[in-house]
């Protein structure tokens, strides 16, 4: 579909990026390419780096990676059925 979704990661200065959900949305081509803030509300997995992030329609899935201070091994999943988005931990 011509877009993709950023979470999380480290800077290049060694800190963590923020806990926004970002999407490139490159469907009208890629000198339209447009950058967004996905809106998401209530707790988030957090700011990780290490982390995988996979898209199973029409969920994100994020697992495990680093906190900056000690590494998880969490699940995550948003659901992009519709808004509001929001994520829920697995247990």
């Amino acid at each position: 579909q011509m877009q993709m979704v950023v979470y999380g990661g480290a800077t290049g200065g060694g800190s963590l990026a923020s806990d926004d959900l970002f999407l490139l949305d490159m469907r009208n081509g890629e000198e339209e390419a447009t950058w967004m803030i996905v809106p998401v509300v209530g707790s988030t997995p957090g700011r990780r780096y290490g982390h995988t992030i996979v898209f199973a329609k029409p969920h994100l899935l994020v697992f495990g990676g680093n906190t900056g201070s000690e590494p998880v091994n969490d699940v995550w999943c948003l659901s992009v059925e519709k808004a509001p988005f929001s994520w829920a931990k697995l247990n």
